[in-house]
């Protein structure tokens, strides 16, 4: 590592920890920021509690084997349930590239020095939660320190080397929705390995790589040094591609057809608001690429309830269900006003024309509501849910979820890039949103398992959560309008942050 790309790699680094602190949600972000801390300590007491707890449920369920040869086996569990924490939350690579592309550095440099902190990221470590206290109970006795520091360090290489899979999916996937056979291929493919019935299965590589780890063999710790390096090039030449072709490309003005939606006309300034809507979700690349992610993701949730039994618990049967109907809204609300963003400024030249919006995006979101009940179908058929359970989760999201959610409309103040998907600011990390979606998708589950122990009979928690819902649903004029006056009080600070943030 010369010294010109070891300077580059500091003050990189450097930028991306005073990022949040020059992001224009910053004041914001603090106040959310206490409560993942919260969260991401619930979430490392959970791992090491199952660390502490596996051993003896491996050694009570398959008594012939040792626990760490077990987790071997299902290390491939451990990778997929990794992508799908980073799918959601880990930057691409590529995401802060663009700024540098006026300085005398060359892209590539900067792309190596993301990947590199990336590989370098303390939450490559968080599966240390769980894999330190299990090798305390399980391998110290018989390998000492040596064996576990090997086990620690096998795992971590294939921990970074699943972060760079992580990035090449994603980065295909917001390319276009086709790529995501990649991720279903090579995830599903662990799956199927680890099930296949023959003696040399993926399950048996695992155990045996993971021996290696523990043995400390060159050739299991090379192997996975492989694998990182593969994966990194990978990677690299990818993000390499994308930036070329962000930086390169020129805009088209010609459209292939024009949609009216003429029927709209009938609804006044909101149907106008409907149209803008309908065709910022159908003609820009970030809402389009949220759109598909999230019916991704109400398809799969959908399918593993209803074929599965691993989600029949309560809690997980509600989530479900309620995820599944606020997903799509979700994405698109936390976000509420910083799309309108890039052409605010005309919008209020124009009375209570905001407040159109926000009803706009209401009904419109209300109606995209519909898309789960038919995705919905197959838990019902399987009786994993009922009719009463789905009506209950349509309704408190279309008026508890969405409550919760426009009021990001008063405190957003950053402008979207619509099509920037990788180059542009649109990844700068924001806790208030966090702090918000999270309430939504889990208070109403919270409160559907509080009624279920106060009273007895399920049902009526179903029914009080459908009452619940109906009214907010039917007084969504009277908070729209709460909204709209809030977001008028604060227009000035919104809008500033709106120029400021634009590209």
């Amino acid at each position: 590592m010369n010294k010109r790309f070891a300077t580059l790699l500091k003050d990189i680094r450097r930028q991306r920890k005073l990022s949040a602190k020059r992001h224009p949600m910053y004041q914001n972000n603090k106040f959310g920021k206490y409560f993942m801390y919260f969260f991401g300590l619930f979430w490392v007491a959970y791992l090491v509690l199952f660390g502490f707890l596996l051993p003896t449920i491996f050694r009570e369920e398959m008594p012939g084997m040792e626990p760490y040869h077990i987790l071997n086996k299902g290390m491939w569990i451990i990778f997929i349930l990794d992508f799908a924490l980073r799918f959601m939350a880990q930057k691409l690579p590529a995401s802060e590239v663009k700024p540098y592309a006026v300085l005398p550095v060359r892209k590539r440099d900067v792309i190596d020095c993301h990947l590199l902190l990336n590989g370098l990221d303390t939450y490559n470590l968080i599966w240390f939660f769980l894999l330190l206290p299990f090798g305390c109970m399980t391998l110290w006795k018989f390998f000492g320190l040596a064996g576990l520091l090997g086990f620690l360090l096998g795992y971590w290489l294939l921990i970074v080397a699943n972060g760079y899979l992580s990035a090449i999916c994603r980065t295909l996937i917001n390319e276009h929705i086709v790529w995501v056979v990649v991720p279903v291929l090579v995830y599903g493919g662990m799956i199927a390995g680890m099930l296949a019935p023959w003696k040399h299965n993926l399950g048996w590589i695992g155990m045996e790589w993971g021996e290696g780890f523990i043995q400390w063999e060159p050739l299991a710790f090379l192997a996975a040094i492989a694998v990182l390096a593969l994966l990194f090039v990978l990677c690299r030449v990818l993000q390499l591609k994308i930036v070329d072709k962000e930086i390169a490309r020129t805009k088209s003005t010609k459209l292939k057809h024009v949609r009216e939606y003429k029927f709209l006309d009938r609804f006044g300034e909101i149907g106008e608001f409907l149209r803008l809507e309908i065709k910022l979700l159908t003609r820009n690349k970030v809402p389009k690429v949220q759109f598909r992610t999230g019916l991704i993701l109400m398809i799969m949730f959908s399918v593993m309830l209803a074929f599965s039994d691993v989600y029949d618990d309560n809690f997980m049967r509600y989530f479900i269900a309620i995820y599944n109907f606020s997903v799509l809204g979700v994405m698109v609300l936390s976000q509420c006003m910083m799309f309108e963003g890039n052409y605010l400024d005309g919008l209020m030249s124009r009375k209570e024309s905001i407040l159109s919006l926000l009803k706009a995006k209401y009904y419109l979101q209300c109606a995209i509501c519909l898309v789960p009940l038919i995705v919905m179908i197959a838990p019902v058929i399987k009786g994993k849910l009922d009719v009463l359970d789905m009506f209950a989760a349509f309704f408190i999201t279309t008026g508890f979820v969405f409550f919760i959610m426009f009021q990001m409309a008063v405190y957003n103040k950053s402008t979207m890039n619509l099509n920037e998907r990788v180059m542009g600011r649109n990844s700068t990390s924001n806790w208030f949103q966090t702090l918000l979606i999270m309430g939504g998708f889990f208070l109403p589950v919270i409160v559907i398992m509080v009624l279920n122990a106060i009273f007895p009979d399920g049902r009526v928690s179903v029914w009080i959560t459908l009452a619940i819902g109906i009214a907010f649903t039917l007084a969504h004029p009277l908070w729209l309008r709460n909204v709209y006056k809030r977001f008028m009080k604060r227009r000035y600070t919104n809008m500033a942050g709106f120029r400021a943030s634009r590209p």
